[in-house]
């Protein structure tokens, strides 16, 4: 702003001083050829010119001696200046003094005979134009302090409808902190901020997800934990409560206790193994294993429990598998899928376990003819105790873990299980392995 001013100042002070000069000089001429210097009682000329001059003229003589004052206050004295002898020398000078007052002193000439015949001094103030530069320099602060005002409020408008949007968000989100995971957040606003309000609602509607997942989980350790307790209850009371048992029913209840017991001790064990595997920190025990003999390995030891349905079990191989696997948590899902399959199956029904590969990933399926799953039932089979008949699986003393367990150590190892099933047709296990384990896949 300083800039500026200063700017217009010397661009003014320039205009009054090329006027100053341009007067000057006119004056100048006329005094030369009316005589004025040689006669100066002749004052007709000046006196008409200088009523277009707005100031003082002096006219000098070549002494220096004033012989005419348009104030006629100095007539007859030695202007002795510094300015004014220089101009008798025939240089002319402008000067503004620190009173605003601008002076414009220009010689008298005979040019034929290139000769100083006097001087003309031209006083002017400058206080108009400082004035206006004044006028001007108050007017800009004014019009400053207005368009700040102005922007000011504008911003304050603005950033209500910027923020506004943000300061609902964030008292949703605040709201969520709180433990209102029901709470939805709905935002009018730019593309942007919607879309932030969008994946907000999305994430809450996860949370929702995720904690009923886990009340139901929680409902139904405690369910499963509790059954086999209380048959064991309700066994123990009917002995206490009869005398003179035959030692067959006691042999027969113990039995009962026992396998009830055992049920027991498997979910504790299969809770115990999810938990294992959900910490992040768990790490795997890599090592290169040839999965084909793994999987024979599998099937031989599963074998009596096939027999006792009269099961067969067939494995293809189309090829020799290496792959880099933590041995014991791959053979517990195989194991998981393949058990499975031998429970839900049929009297006299069969088992095909496949296993192949390309450069990149082992593929194993495990394939059975037996009950099948419907299809709408889709990937909630993975869920922790989701059961398909709840009666048809205590029969066969399922946990409703196994399926769990086996996606998460497939998982662990970053490849993916699928399930392709269809009621009373069979069920088909599908998953992948990559040959080569990465841990910052």
């Amino acid at each position: 702003m300083t800039l500026i001013f200063a700017s217009i100042e010397k661009h003014y002070t320039n205009e009054k001083k090329t006027l100053m000069l341009r007067q000057a000089n006119i004056i100048s001429i006329n005094l030369f050829v009316n005589g004025f210097i040689n006669d100066p009682s002749n004052t007709f000329v000046i006196d008409s010119i200088g009523k277009i001059v707005h100031g003082q003229i002096i006219v000098l003589d070549s002494r220096g001696i004033v012989i005419y004052d348009s104030n006629n206050l100095e007539i007859g004295k030695l202007y002795a200046t510094e300015e004014a002898l220089l101009s008798l020398q025939g240089q002319t000078k402008f000067y503004v003094n620190e009173l605003k007052v601008g002076t414009v002193y220009t010689p008298v000439v005979d040019d034929k005979q290139d000769k100083v015949l006097g001087a003309i001094i031209i006083t002017s103030s400058m206080e108009d134009i400082y004035n206006a530069i004044e006028n001007m320099r108050s007017m800009s602060i004014t019009l400053l302090f207005a368009i700040i005002l102005l922007i000011l409020v504008i911003s304050y408008y603005f950033s209500g409808i910027i923020t506004n949007p943000f300061k609902k968000l964030i008292h949703s989100i605040n709201k969520i902190t709180d433990g209102h995971i029901d709470k939805r957040v709905t935002i009018e606003g730019s593309y942007e901020i919607q879309q932030i309000g969008q994946a907000i609602n999305h994430m809450t509607e996860r949370l929702n997800e995720i904690d009923d997942s886990r009340q139901e989980f929680v409902a139904n350790v405690s369910h499963e934990l509790k059954t086999p307790l209380t048959s064991v209850n309700v066994l123990a009371e009917s002995l206490l409560l009869q005398e003179n048992v035959p030692e067959e029913l006691y042999k027969e209840f113990l039995t009962d206790i026992t396998n009830e017991i055992n049920r027991e001790t498997n979910i504790i064990n299969d809770l115990l193994t999810l938990v294992k595997l959900d910490k992040k920190e768990y790490k795997l025990n890599i090592e290169s294993v040839q999965l084909n003999e793994l999987i024979e390995l599998t099937l031989k030891r599963l074998k009596p429990l096939a027999d006792m349905k009269n099961i067969e079990m067939i494995f293809e191989s189309f090829r020799e598998v290496t792959a880099e696997i933590d041995k014991t948590k791959i053979t517990l899902a195989i194991t998981n899928l393949v058990e499975n399959a031998i429970k839900y199956n049929k009297e006299y029904g069969w088992i095909k376990v496949k296993l192949n590969s390309n450069y990149e990933n082992a593929y194993i399926s495990v394939k059975d003819s037996g009950v099948g799953i419907p299809k709408d039932i889709g990937d909630k089979i993975f869920q922790r105790f989701y059961r398909v008949d709840k009666a048809r699986t205590r029969e066969t003393g399922g946990t409703g873990l196994g399926l769990a367990i086996a996606q998460k150590a497939i998982l662990m190892h970053h490849g993916w299980i699928k399930c392709d099933s269809e009621f009373s047709k069979g069920t088909t296990f599908t998953l992948s392995l990559p040959l080569k384990y990465y841990s910052n896949m």
